[in-house]
């Protein structure tokens, strides 16, 4: 990591913490059986083919049983395109809408936080912070993603970061724990 990376890592999580612990919003658990509302956190960099197909179908299979489905795509390609757009709705973040935190532009922040999510899964396994900041910025009752030491209060369920960060079985593990939470 170079120094400036260094930097940015550090002034990201510094500023991560203090908006997650800042936040009016109130957070609560709520089970996948009662979300009426679910957002999804991607990292199409990271994302091949076959697990982009995996999470359509998943989408698909939320919206089958009446969720409200946004998926938030996230690519540091600065000529990609949208890849979810015309199946569900969807947010998507490329590198000109970031900004040198990684962070997303304040336009993309307003539509975010127009959505009020029951459940944020997020499935970006990167060191990248947009995702994290995204899970801090967002209003949702319960937020998922993988642990990451110093970032645990993005969170109201982690999974375990040594498992395979593949998002089918991230998908299972995220289902698993969803479930058991008390209704």
């Amino acid at each position: 990591m170079t120094f400036i990376d260094n930097i940015k890592q550090r002034l990201s999580l510094k500023r991560i913490v203090h908006l997650a612990k800042s936040k009016p919003y109130r957070h609560d658990f709520i089970d996948i059986e009662n979300a009426r509302t679910v957002g999804i956190i991607v990292n199409m960099t990271h994302c091949s083919r076959e697990e982009q197909n995996h999470l359509l179908t998943y989408v698909k299979q939320l919206l089958r049983l009446n969720k409200s489905v946004t998926v938030i795509e996230i690519n540091y390609d600065k000529k990609a395109d949208p890849q979810f757009n015309t199946e569900v709705p969807s947010i998507f973040i490329n590198a000109s809408r970031l900004n040198w935190l990684d962070y997303p532009v304040p336009a993309i922040e307003t539509q975010i936080r127009r959505h009020d999510f029951d459940i944020l899964l997020n499935f970006d396994a990167s060191e990248r912070m947009t995702s994290k900041y995204v899970c801090a910025m967002a209003k949702v009752k319960t937020r998922a993603g993988i642990f990451i030491d110093g970032l645990e209060i993005c969170y109201e369920l982690m999974v375990n970061p040594s498992k395979s960060r593949k998002i089918p079985e991230m998908i299972k593990e995220f289902e698993h724990f969803l479930q058991m939470i008390e209704k």
